[in-house]
């Protein structure tokens, strides 16, 4: 079993979908073709979130190139093992597949929302370009005979509902795929770039008794202890960058949402339609009567979370990298020689 060669595959797939979400995102952009409602502003917001080009783009293509190009990559080998440079570059892919699954996991979380909220359009019951499905909660989705209420763009919601739901599937694909890539990184890791049938069942027989027997012994060892250590350092380094990442994403769409406050149309989130244009649109701020000064306190307190979030996540993938370097040859060579023994 090529554990390489499983990587590329992934990766041409997801170089596929990326380009596949890239052009989906772009026609949205442009609904039966038309430029003037993009240069009008008359899109959804959740069309300017950029999922399909960002999230489920270039954030992907990032571990396809890397997956594509692994099958090429041997750093230096270590301890005498010429095969543990190989498998460094199989775990340095797992970190890839990472940046994959926040890409396309941001990318089904905008299609999501972009499908449960409905299209942005003109109507002639309130003669003014509202959301008219915004609090159907994707009801709309069943019942085609209210799509009319939508005028112009002429058959946006069929135009929205299409487009979003091919991102929300490509997501999800690219998704699966990363995660996938995990495992086959991390058992590639283990085994280098190839393994025949037999050496899997080696090393899972070593795994085993590594568990089982030689626990004891092995954690005497001062070099298998830290080994052990490590795995559980990079195990909670990603479960920070998962929480960071999460947190990152929730500030950012209530940045861009703007505060919940009153004005003179009630209780509300009256820049919500503003896609954060808000944020340069000063003189707009005093819409919001109560609690004062809440456009200013929201925007400075959800930056600074979206910095520190931002740099939270920049520290784990620093220190999921700092763990593999570490790790890696020490682990080669337990298991090299476990096999010896």
């Amino acid at each position: 079993m090529c554990f390489g060669s499983c990587a590329r595959c992934i990766g041409y797939k997801l170089l596929i979908l990326a380009l596949l979400s890239i052009v989906a995102n772009i026609l949205l952009y442009f609904p039966n073709g038309e430029t003037r409602f993009a240069s009008e502003h008359h899109l959804s917001k959740y069309v300017e979130c950029l999922h399909g080009i960002l999230g489920g783009g270039f954030l992907v293509l990032i571990p396809a190139a890397v997956f594509i190009g692994l099958h090429n990559d041997d750093c230096c080998g270590c301890f005498g093992h010429e095969d543990c440079g190989k498998s460094c570059a199989m775990l340095s892919s797992v970190l890839a597949a990472f940046v994959g699954i926040l890409g396309s996991g941001y990318c089904i979380i905008i299609s999501a929302l972009g499908l449960s909220h409905g299209p942005y359009c003109f109507t002639h019951l309130e003669r003014n370009w509202i959301y008219p499905f915004s609090e159907s909660s994707g009801g709309y989705l069943f019942e085609y005979n209210k799509w009319s209420k939508c005028q112009e763009p002429q058959n946006i919601v069929q135009w929205n509902v299409t487009l979003f739901s091919i991102l929300l599937v490509l997501g999800g694909i690219e998704f699966i795929l990363c995660f996938i890539q995990i495992i086959n990184g991390i058992l590639g890791g283990l085994c280098g770039l190839c393994c025949s049938h037999e050496e899997i069942l080696l090393l899972a027989v070593i795994l085993i008794t590594l568990e089982c027997s030689m626990f004891y012994r092995c954690c005497q060892s001062e070099s298998c202890n830290k080994t052990y250590r490590s795995f559980i350092s990079i195990v909670l380094a990603l479960l920070g960058v998962a929480f960071s990442g999460y947190s990152c994403i929730i500030f950012t769409l209530g940045l861009i949402q703007g505060p919940f406050c009153n004005s003179s149309g009630g209780w509300d989130y009256i820049f919500k339609d503003t896609a954060g244009g808000y944020l340069t649109d000063y003189p707009a701020w005093s819409r919001c009567t109560e609690p004062a000064n809440i456009v200013e306190w929201n925007i400075i307190l959800l930056s600074i979370l979206i910095a520190l979030s931002g740099l939270q996540l920049i520290i784990c993938f620093l220190k999921v990298a700092a763990e593999l370097k570490r790790t890696l040859c020490g682990t080669y060579s337990v298991f090299v020689q476990a096999g010896i023994l």
